[in-house]
């Protein structure tokens, strides 16, 4: 039984990839009112939001595209994030290994496909 199960078994493909691969999630803060925290690394540089209300003002909501254009090309992160207290958005934009951690906000939109816990409500 198992070496007939051993030559039923089949090599799997892996599909190719199309480009360009564009990732886009939106978070929003859990209290509007005080907003949430994001941290954002690029290369040596940080950014943060909420951490104190009058230096750094917690964000109500961030939207983060990345996008990669061609194979092995630097990924391009475009984020905006809109403060508590202000109408005006602060737009960022990063090349490069751009890496974020978000508390105190709630994944709302994301084109990730379904089971990896990027999709709103898939926890």
């Amino acid at each position: 039984m198992g070496l007939a199960a051993m030559f039923l078994v089949q090599p799997a493909l892996a599909g190719s990839l199309e480009y360009p691969q564009i990732i886009h999630t939106q978070y929003e803060a859990i209290d509007q009112k005080a907003g949430g925290h994001f941290v954002l690394w690029s290369e040596r540089e940080k950014i943060f939001y909420g951490l104190d209300q009058k230096l750094f003002p917690g964000a109500r909501f961030v939207d983060v595209t990345q996008v990669t254009p061609t194979t092995g090309s630097i990924t391009l992160t475009y984020v905006e994030v809109r403060t508590v207290g202000s109408t005006t958005s602060d737009y960022l934009y990063l090349t490069g290994n751009v890496r974020f951690r978000v508390s105190g906000m709630a994944l709302k939109s994301s084109n990730f496909p379904p089971g990896g816990g990027m999709v709103p409500g898939s926890q």
